[in-house]
């Protein structure tokens, strides 16, 4: 059995953007079902450092409630099924972080990491000379000259640490690909590198776990710096080991994988034939797959296939 579905692969010199689905006020979303530095300034914690951050691991399973089109919907705690939740904080307030760690579960802060966005309440904070090109598909939202690194890092300190003061246990920084898309820069792989490193220190220094959103083309090289990842449709790219082993990267040091695949973009035929197959083989592999709907409404996933493995 393979984890690449290879009648759905891109064809040859398509350029692929990784999704992100975060809802705002400025945004029409769709509704969801169910990261070689030039010049380092930033490192990984060193062998023995005190690290009392969370780490998800790929031990067991862990069912994610991806949540980021409006607020998550806690009237009936019963329902919050799903062991960690990652969810914006501009729509969720602290209260909501108490009441999910009361149920013993995770969660985790959405912000985004490598675009401007015209919306956000700090958005006065960015210079014109970091915003770029418009970020195809996503209104009001621009991205980032990762390069200025200098300019950028207190604008995401400051996010990062009102994920730490309102409690959550991690952060997931999303559109950390520039390098990969037309952002209006000539961003180079090795600028990826450098900013994803800096951002995964930022989060660490302010004592929370980082995930790696998406950049599987990067992951062989990033898996030792970040704590988990979150991938969309790499079974549908069949792309899930490709890259010097892609999220086999992150398994391979025990760290948790989730993976976000949407029927709807499938083909119902096609997804009815192959989502067995991907189960069983994401189980096999200790990695987290979820069907998910383009939206992310109230509560995300119900449908979370694996129960042990």
């Amino acid at each position: 059995m393979t984890d690449e579905l290879t009648h759905l692969r891109l064809p040859t010199g398509a350029i692929r953007r990784a999704r992100r689905t975060i809802a705002s006020w400025a945004a029409v979303l769709c509704a969801l079902v169910a990261v070689v530095a030039v010049a380092p300034v930033a490192t990984a914690p060193t062998a023995g450092a005190a690290t009392s951050w969370w780490k998800p691991t790929a031990a067991r399973p862990l069912r994610l409630g991806w949540v980021l089109d409006g607020p998550l919907d806690v009237t009936d705690p019963s329902k919050l099924t799903a062991d960690v939740y990652d969810i914006d904080p501009d729509q969720n307030p602290k209260s909501t972080v108490d009441l999910l760690h009361r149920l013993g579960k995770k969660a985790i802060c959405y912000i985004d990491a490598g675009v401007y966005e015209d919306y956000r309440s700090d958005a006065g904070r960015f210079p014109a000379s970091v915003i770029g090109a418009s970020d195809d598909g996503w209104d009001g939202s621009y991205w980032l000259d990762i390069r200025q690194v200098a300019v950028l890092a207190p604008i995401m300190k400051a996010r990062i640490a009102r994920c730490a003061q309102h409690g959550y246990d991690a952060v997931e920084p999303d559109e950390i690909t520039g390098y990969s898309n037309v952002s209006g820069f000539p961003l180079t792989y090795a600028d990826q590198i450098r900013y994803n490193t800096a951002v995964a220190s930022w989060v660490h220094a302010a004592g929370m776990s980082v995930g790696l959103k998406g950049d599987i083309e990067q992951a062989h090289d990033l898996a030792a710096v970040f704590d988990w990842t979150l991938n969309e449709e790499c079974y549908m790219y069949a792309e899930c080991s490709a890259y010097r082993g892609g999220l086999g990267n992150f398994t391979a040091s025990n760290k948790a994988v989730w993976i976000a695949e949407y029927p709807r973009e499938w083909g119902a035929s096609r997804w009815a034939a192959s989502w067995p197959k991907v189960q069983a083989s994401a189980a096999a592999r200790h990695w987290n797959v979820a069907a998910y709907r383009l939206g992310l409404p109230a509560r995300g996933t119900t449908t979370y296939p694996t129960t042990r493995w």
